[in-house]
């Protein structure tokens, strides 16, 4: 028989009122039935499910289940309302809606929730602590169930009422497939059907559609550069014209009829995030602090202005509901002249824990989160745990630390942008589930059970291995400091290429150590995961190499194809083995997928990675080409010939051909120097006014100044420049099928960039309709070395299936001032098969 556990004993706060042993199978018969309600809704039905399969692999006995809801003879486990149910068995009514309650009454256990979604709670915490089963990770490689004496089996069932210490707790990005649902579900980070005050994101926007407005109130839409913007029909990024009193009492209007179309919905959301476009108006400006704030985008002002007024209009009509925020971003700082936030006004405040290694960080985002619980009276938290990186991204001691510090302020709730990559993290993901119910838990407790219940007699060498990428994540290295989503650099530089190879030697180590079939299968998982992100982390590390060197003498030259051979060679390997990694079935193939599908696997960048490969073969080839042109054909031919199949060696043998065979540039206005007037109708959200001609332009808020300036370019040409703001890209798309293979070729340089990758040249694949392909992880993409020399830009690209063309993009992140990026000759070469 397993070694039963204190039932709910890892409950905060618990209600013990009674406890009593319920046999539920005795001499290999069933001792119990499971009762449901007549009709029951789907999520007892699966509890009901559940609670029969878990007993069932405990001990071998099934026990019966009815839905008819009649009290049954000898032990009952009654899901919901049933007969023998009391109207005391349910939660208080004043409780947080997310609450269940376990009741054990005369040989009876009762499952009670206000709500379907908290009675499944309820029987899944029974299945965890009193059957002793764990969910450590989606899947059935990643479940716990103790082995018990077969045909026996008696549980003690405490009473107890739980209340989550998170709620509501939202988790974006972790639920790919069925079984990574059914593992929120069982560790209860879903949300019940009804919650408190969950509504903050974007939505404004939604009341004041331009079709119903535009033409009528145009003074709705913000005022920019002294025009009013209208916005697309799907655009979501902008606010209206906060100042405007019709504004104010539309929004409140819609507030009202809202909350009255969803009587169980308690908040409104006036939320603002990612927002571009903001207004200009004298009204609107007066709502700012400074003459200045509208230039350094700084509106916590006249965001939270609008906020309180809202709330204050809605409070007239319904007393007992909220009005939701985002703090983040642009109104993440604490306003200059609102004190407080109405007492019906919630916030979601953002901070990244992940990033608490920089010195000061934590304190800082300490610091401002006491000061806005000051001025908020509802506040919770919103960070980001996985930012789609595949590289090791863990950090449990943050995460618990940031729990814990969040309940010591009496913050409630919790959105969570999940998107890891749980071959590196299951361990901290599964504590984190844990701790949102009580935060009271010990983190090294949870990972402990972590490792000894998944990786047996490995548990020790496993425990040491993820210390390894603990420690490594909080290790600051130069150029990780930024947004690592959709940044394949700042990917790669969260784990040293030196713990990579001491990764791999504990991961060897404890595959020989496992005593099970399933344990080596789940660290088999985790191997190939370290595997797959090591070759991106080498890659970057030899690239570096590559491009700090120089190339001026036969030695030096020796030395770059050397190591732009190893490049390559790394490449070959790699390539073969992230596609197959994408076809796996385990957590590992599901984590890519799901990454992937989402538009958030970079791993279409690594020719950023791979980039010293095709600059330090180039430099060496140009030094031979100079200085011993004699030796120029043997060189040549180790890479037209032997260099290992790669793509970073396909770039260098498509230039060399190139450079041979002249065949056509396939853009318009390749270097810039038609200046003629162009009038091409834009795309999407593009603009073609004052972009070259054949060319479009994409503005992140419209910031940057897109201008091709005479006398900068290569050799003296036109260039093509973006300058400061938040930068951009110039887009011109080329039409093409699948199969086909192009070398694409632009020339760049940085003004001003202090040392940061500031330009970037991509291309993205379209639909023969012309929207976006989805499978964003395979958009090639490089950056330019932070140098004031003109460079050569070199992408080999593979038009993918479904694809109908690509839209070459030489661009820039943001900048910031006195920051520039010129491109010039911009090419895209055709490559006939062979």
């Amino acid at each position: 028989m397993p070694k039963l556990l204190p039932f709910l004993a890892l409950l905060s706060l618990p209600s013990l009122l009674v406890a009593e042993p319920i046999p539920l199978a005795r001499g290999g018969q069933p001792a119990a039935t499971i009762v449901l309600p007549d009709k029951p809704h789907e999520r007892l039905k699966l509890a009901a499910d559940e609670l029969q399969g878990y007993v069932r692999k405990v001990c071998g006995v099934e026990l019966p289940v009815r839905a008819d809801g009649k009290r049954v003879s000898g032990a009952g486990l009654y899901i919901g309302p049933c007969e023998p149910s009391l109207p005391s068995d349910l939660p208080a009514a004043t409780l947080n809606p997310e609450t269940y309650a376990i009741r054990v009454r005369e040989g009876n256990v009762f499952f009670a929730g206000r709500h379907p979604t908290p009675t499944y709670f309820a029987v899944a915490s029974f299945i965890e602590d009193a059957l002793g089963v764990r969910w450590f990770a989606p899947g059935d490689t990643w479940e716990y169930v103790p082995t018990g004496k077969p045909g026996e089996l008696t549980v003690e069932a405490r009473e107890i009422v739980k209340t989550p210490d998170t709620s509501p707790r939202i988790w974006s990005g972790h639920a790919w497939v069925d079984s990574w649902r059914r593992w929120n579900l069982r560790n209860k980070t879903v949300l019940s059907e009804v919650v408190p005050r969950r509504q903050f994101q974007n939505f404004l926007h939604r009341v004041f559609p331009p079709d119903k407005y535009a033409k009528t109130n145009p003074d709705f839409f913000p005022l920019i550069a002294d025009k009013r913007w209208i916005p697309p029909a799907d655009g979501s990024h902008w606010r209206p014209c906060e100042s405007n009193p019709e504004v104010l009492r539309l929004t409140a209007e819609y507030a009202r009829k809202w909350f009255d179309e969803h009587p169980t919905v308690d908040s409104f959301s006036l939320g603002m995030d990612d927002i571009s476009h903001l207004c200009s108006c004298p009204g609107c400006r007066r709502l700012d602090p400074r003459p200045d704030s509208y230039e350094k985008r700084e509106f916590s002002d006249r965001h939270y202005k609008f906020v309180n007024a809202v709330a204050r209009e809605v409070a007239k009509t319904h007393p007992d509901r909220y009005i939701g925020t985002l703090i983040y971003a642009i109104a993440r700082k604490l306003p200059e002249t609102v004190p407080k936030l109405e007492d019906n006004v919630f916030g979601f405040i953002t901070e990244t824990s992940a990033l608490w290694w920089q010195p000061g960080r934590q304190d800082a985002d300490h610091e401002l989160t006491r000061e806005w619980r000051k001025r908020c009276k509802h506040l919770s938290r919103y960070d980001y745990y996985g930012m789609g990186t595949f590289t090791p991204r863990f950090y449990p001691h943050s995460m618990a630390e940031q729990v814990k510090f969040d309940k010591s302020l009496g913050l409630e709730g919790m959105y969570t942008e999940v998107y890891t990559f749980l071959p590196h993290t299951a361990p901290m993901i599964w504590a984190f589930a844990k701790l949102q119910w009580d935060a009271s838990l010990d983190i090294d407790a949870l990972l402990r059970e972590f490792h000894a219940k998944m990786f047996g007699r490995a548990a020790g060498t496993m425990g040491r291995y993820f210390d390894l990428l603990e420690k490594s994540w909080n290790t600051p290295r130069p150029g990780r400091e930024g947004w690592v989503h959709r940044n394949i650099v700042r990917q790669a530089l969260a784990m040293s290429p030196e713990d990579v190879d001491a990764g791999m030697a504990l991961l060897a180590q404890a595959m020989k150590e496992a005593d099970s079939d399933a344990a080596r299968q789940r660290i088999d998982t985790i191997r190939a995961a370290l595997q797959y992100a090591g070759y991106a982390i080498k890659a970057h590390a030899l690239s570096q190499a590559c491009l700090s060197g120089r190339v001026t003498n036969a030695q030096e030259a020796a030395t770059a194809l050397s190591r732009a051979e190893e490049i390559m060679r790394l490449a070959a390997d790699r390539e073969p083995f992230w596609a197959e990694a994408m076809k796996r079935p385990d957590l590992l193939g599901e984590n890519l997928r799901g990454l992937g599908g989402q538009g958030y696997l970079v791993t279409g960048q690594v020719a950023r990675l791979e980039v010293g490969a095709t600059v330090g073969a180039l430099a060496a080839l140009a030094w031979y080409a100079q200085n011993a042109p004699g030796e120029l054909a043997k060189i040549r031919a180790r890479f037209v010939e032997t260099a290992p199949a790669s793509d970073a060696a396909n770039a260098v043998r498509a230039y060399l051909s190139v450079q041979e065979t002249k065949p056509p540039n396939l853009l318009m206005n390749p270097g810039f120097e038609d200046r003629g007037e162009n009038v091409d109708k834009a795309e999407k959200d593009w603009e073609t006014k004052g972009a070259p001609k054949g060319w479009s332009l994409w503005s992140r808020q419209g910031d940057s100044e897109f201008k091709v300036r005479s006398g900068v370019g290569l050799s003296g040409s036109a260039a093509a420049t973006i300058s400061g703001g938040s930068g951009g890209t110039y887009l011109q798309a080329v039409k093409a099928q699948p199969g086909q293979r192009y070398l694409c070729v632009a020339w760049g340089k940085t003004v001003g960039s202090g040392g940061r990758m500031i330009g970037q040249f991509g291309v993205r694949f379209q639909k023969p309709d012309g929207s976006w392909h989805p499978r964003r992880d395979l958009e090639p993409q490089v950056s330019l070395v932070p140098a004031e020399d003109w460079q050569p830009l070199i992408l080999f690209v593979t038009v993918p299936d479904g694809a109908g063309q690509f839209v070459i993009m030489p661009g820039a992140p943001p900048l910031g001032p006195g920051a520039s990026v010129l491109f010039d000759d911009v090419a895209v070469y055709r490559l006939l098969e062979k």
